[in-house]
C-alpha cells in the first residue's frame, strides 16, 4: 500500500485527498461487506460505552496514517515505512498500561535497543540523535503517526468481540472520506482527479480495496490475540518498501539507515517470541 501512496503523491494528491479517496473506496467495500454478512454498522451493542471506543479507533486511526502519508510524500518510502512501523512498539505499551496485557523486562530491553535502530534511521551516524536534534519533521510525522494507529489498535481490543470487524471499518471509512475530504475544502486545496491513466485509477482504487482488506484482517486479529504481536505481524512491510524502494525509484539507504531497519525489525520479532 506505501507503493501506492508514493505514486499517488507523485501525481499531485495531497495526503488529505489521498485519504480522501481511500476512505470512499474502502466505505463502498465495507458497507458491501456488510450487507452481504448481514451486518448492521450503525447499531453497536453496549451503546456509547463501546461506540466510544469505535470513534477513538477511527479518528486517530486516520489521523495515524495521515502523519503516514506525509512522510511518505517526504522521506524515502523505506525510511518512512520503518520509522511507522515502529507502532508495535507504543501498541505493546498502551496495551500494558490499558488492558494490562504482558509486557516484560525483557520487551522493555527489546524497546529500548529498537529506539537505537530509530536513531540510525531518523539521523544516520549523528551523536545528536539521542538528544532530538537535527531529526526531520517528516520523521517526526511518521514516529507521530505510529503512536496515534498504536492506541486505534488499542481501542480495538478494548471495543471487544461483541462489535464485528467490519463495524470499525465502515467507521474508520466515514471519518477518512467524510472528514479528510472538508478539511480539503478549509484548506482551499485544488481537488486533484485521477488522469485518464490506468496507473492513477488503479492506485485509487487499489488504496481502498486494500485498505479494506488489511484493515478487516487486523480488526479480526485483533480480536483473537494480544495487540503486540498482531500488530508486529505487518513488519513485512518494512522489507518490501526497502525493497520497492530501491528497484523502482533507485533509492539506496545509508549502511547506518539499513542496520537500524534491521535492528528494528529483529527486536519486534523478538518481542513477539517473549509474548
Amino acid at each position: 500500500m506505501a507503493l501506492l501512496v508514493r505514486i499517488l503523491a507523485d501525481s499531485g494528491f495531497t495526503p488529505l485527498q489521498i485519504m480522501a479517496w481511500r476512505g470512499g473506496v474502502q466505505a463502498m467495500c465495507s458497507l458491501g461487506a456488510c450487507a452481504a454478512l448481514k451486518v448492521n454498522p450503525f447499531k453497536v451493542h453496549m451503546g456509547w460505552k463501546k461506540f466510544k471506543w469505535v470513534a477513538v479507533r477511527a479518528v486517530f486511526g486516520v489521523v495515524g496514517h495521515l502523519l503516514y502519508y506525509t512522510a511518505l510524500a517526504k522521506l524515502s518510502m523505506g525510511v518512512a515505512t520503518v520509522l511507522f512501523f515502529t507502532n508495535p512498539i507504543f501498541t505493546a505499551i498502551l496495551a500494558h498500561w490499558m488492558l494490562d496485557e504482558t509486557f516484560t523486562k525483557d520487551q522493555r530491553w527489546l524497546m529500548f535497543v529498537a529506539l537505537f535502530g530509530i536513531g540510525l534511521v531518523v539521523v544516520p551516524l549523528s551523536p545528536l540523535t539521542l538528544l532530538g536534534i537535527g531529526i526531520s519533521k517528516w520523521s517526526i510525522c511518521a514516529l507521530l503517526g505510529a503512536v496515534s494507529v498504536a492506541l486505534a489498535y488499542v481501542s480495538i481490543r478494548i471495543a471487544g468481540p461483541r462489535v464485528h470487524p467490519l463495524v470499525h471499518v465502515v467507521y474508520f471509512s466515514f471519518v477518512a472520506g467524510v472528514g479528510s475530504a472538508l478539511l480539503v475544502w478549509i484548506q482551499g486545496e485544488s481537488w486533484h482527479m485521477p488522469n485518464n491513466s490506468a496507473a492513477e485509477w488503479t492506485a485509487v482504487l487499489g488504496i481502498g480495496i486494500c485498505a479494506f482488506l488489511a484493515q478487516y484482517l487486523m480488526g479480526a486479529g485483533l480480536l483473537l490475540a494480544n495487540a503486540g504481536p498482531v500488530v508486529t505481524m505487518r513488519n513485512s512491510n518494512i522489507v518490501m518498501s526497502f525493497i520497492l524502494d530501491a528497484a523502482i525509484y533507485h533509492t539506496r539507504p545509508s549502511a547506518t539507515s539499513a542496520i537500524g531497519a534491521i535492528i528494528i525489525t529483529v527486536c519486534l520479532f523478538k518481542m513477539v517470541q517473549l509474548l
